[in-house]
């Protein structure tokens, strides 16, 4: 039986406290024995691929292990977590094994575990180096921690850091946002993430805006401040290679650029998503049912959809056109036997003429305005 290449999302829901902006799953509060039953149920969630008949033989490329925080598992269940997916897996074409990680929760123990289990990427949720703001965010840790945990984590021996950063803050000035982003230069981290700050509905922090009591900036200046990062990153060094992500060159998350391919891969874990066989999933959340499901032998889905040849078309097209190097034309001919232009000939022609996009012979990528307004233009290939 053919390989067939894979990356790994494995879903800690736990957090300290949960942030006022954040609509991912998670929940707060849960000691080390709720933490134990889940890494337990977790483990066994991959037995039930292969119960099932979804697991065949997948050579696994990319692990990262996300929130939630991972880094709040007590250092036993997150020993036994990692033992327990190295055991599983065929680990010797794993190319990148990144876990996600906030300041305040490292210790030298966690780290030492996640080193001796083959970690090499830790993804650092900074957020913002202004204790107002982090007050503001909802975050649990302070600024010193940042700086704390990012000396250990050097200090241990990572070579491939990533943080975080929010902009488009309630009252943040653009000279604000530049400090910001010199403060996180001076880390000198191989991977930056960006993200503009959106009221997602349910949060905390859309109550505090229905109330009057937070806001956001105006388009104009969220605007500007894209434009000023992506000034400054690019003359300190990175590259931009996704709407939100820059990096050191050979620093790309390999993992993430799996999504925005429409790679396929395993979303492990309460809550998370994947992709395998042209079926779009999502586990429950409610870690009783998923936890019951596991138990049952079954895969724990809440949802799932199968994703036939023109979705995957479009959906090739809305994750390809986050990179900035674009979606590649020969690939895609390739892959559906139809050139882009057959397809999608109409939408490419609108958006070429106004500017947003450039229709290259091998490439069709969007232009720096047209990541600018990424949203409405990918809405127009639906």
């Amino acid at each position: 039986m053919n390989e067939k290449t894979m990356g790994v999302y494995v879903h800690i829901p736990f957090c300290t406290t949960r942030c006022d902006y954040c609509d991912f799953y998670s929940t707060e509060g849960l000691g080390a024995p709720q933490q134990g039953q889940y890494v337990s149920s977790l483990l066994h969630e991959w037995e039930c691929y292969a119960a099932c008949g979804i697991r065949n033989d997948w050579r696994i490329e990319t692990l990262y292990i996300g929130g939630g925080t991972p880094t709040v598992l007590v250092p036993a269940h997150l020993e036994r977590l990692l033992d327990g997916l190295m055991e599983r897996f065929e680990t010797s074409h794993l190319q990148e094994f990144t876990v996600e990680a906030n300041p305040g929760t490292l210790t030298e123990e966690k780290l030492k575990i996640l080193r001796d289990h083959g970690c090499d990427r830790l993804s650092l949720g900074v957020q913002s180096f202004d204790p107002f703001y982090l007050k503001w965010l909802g975050r649990s840790h302070d600024v010193q921690a940042v700086y704390d945990s990012w000396a250990m984590a050097r200090r241990m021996g990572w070579d491939n850091l990533s943080l975080d950063l929010m902009y488009g803050l309630q009252d943040q000035t653009l000279d604000h946002w530049r400090q910001t982003l010199q403060q996180a230069i001076e880390l000198q981290p191989e991977h930056l993430s960006l993200y503009q700050l959106n009221i997602e509905p349910g949060t905390p922090m859309a109550e505090r805006v229905a109330r009057g009591e937070a806001h956001t900036v105006d388009e104009e200046t969220a605007r500007q401040q894209y434009l000023l990062a992506r000034e400054v990153l690019l003359a300190a060094g990175y590259g931009h290679y996704e709407i939100s992500n820059y990096a050191k060159p050979g620093k790309h998350s390999r993992h993430n650029t799996l999504y925005w391919k429409n790679q396929e891969y395993v979303g492990m874990g309460a809550g998370a998503s994947g992709y395998i066989n042209r079926v779009r999933y999502t586990n429950h959340k409610d870690l009783t049912l998923y936890t019951r499901m596991i138990k049952r032998n079954r895969v724990p889905r809440a949802f799932e959809e199968t994703i036939d040849r023109e979705l995957q078309k479009k959906e090739t097209i809305l994750l390809g056109l986050r990179l900035t190097e674009g979606v590649d034309k020969k690939a895609y001919q390739q892959c559906f036997g139809r050139s882009l232009e057959e397809d999608f000939g109409a939408v490419i022609r609108k958006h070429e003429a106004q500017g947003l996009m450039e229709n290259r012979e091998d490439t069709l990528r969007l232009t720096l305005e047209g990541l600018l307004l990424s949203n409405e233009i990918l809405l127009d290939f639906f």
